[in-house]
């Protein structure tokens, strides 16, 4: 008798303590993101207690723990995936598909240090090859001048060229660049 009142006591307890309902759902589920780019997704999981979840990706791209998404430089489809905590079976996933409106030439290089190299760029849709030329990380990934000449810098590492459309900014290209010892 005694057990049979305890019983609903508990109820409330054992249900916060993630023994609820572990089901998933992420948002968004379909995505289009240009080279490069990035998205925010977001998870969430059923009434069970434990509400955290664990990105990961596959297909290229990368997600961090609060589901930020960067995308690889190279066009095709990825996919983004939260899996609850509470219950490792439980997941869901998101189709990433990643366009490319500018074309990269080089798309990937690898140099030795202080090495040289030329960059092209040019938007798809319309043919322009009109672009301001960067280095995300800065000076520390050597230097690149106005037509797309990049000079690697003195130490190792992995950069990224960068490419901004000047009649349209919107349209960006990303190359991947290995500065190495042994190239």
């Amino acid at each position: 008798m005694r057990a049979r009142r305890l019983l609903p006591a508990l109820l409330p307890l054992l249900l916060g303590c993630g023994v609820g309902d572990v089901s998933i759902s992420i948002s968004p589920r379909t995505v289009s993101v240009p080279a490069g780019g990035q998205a925010a997704f977001t998870a969430s999981v059923g009434s069970a207690g434990n509400k955290n979840v664990v990105w990961s990706t596959s297909g290229g791209g990368t997600v961090d723990a609060s589901g930020h998404f960067q995308a690889p430089v190279t066009a095709g489809t990825c996919t983004v995936t939260a899996q609850a905590q509470a219950d490792p079976s439980k997941a869901a996933t998101a189709l990433v598909t990643v366009t490319q409106t500018v074309t990269m030439t080089p798309a990937t290089a690898d140099l030795a240090l202080g090495a040289t190299q030329a960059f092209t760029a040019l938007v798809i849709a319309t043919g322009d090859t009109a672009f301001t030329w960067t280095i995300q990380e800065g000076a520390i990934g050597g230097t690149i001048d106005a037509t797309g000449f990049y000079t690697a810098p003195s130490l190792p590492g992995t950069f990224h060229i960068v490419a901004t459309n000047i009649a349209d900014p919107t349209q960006v290209g990303i190359a991947l660049v290995t500065v190495g010892g042994g190239s």
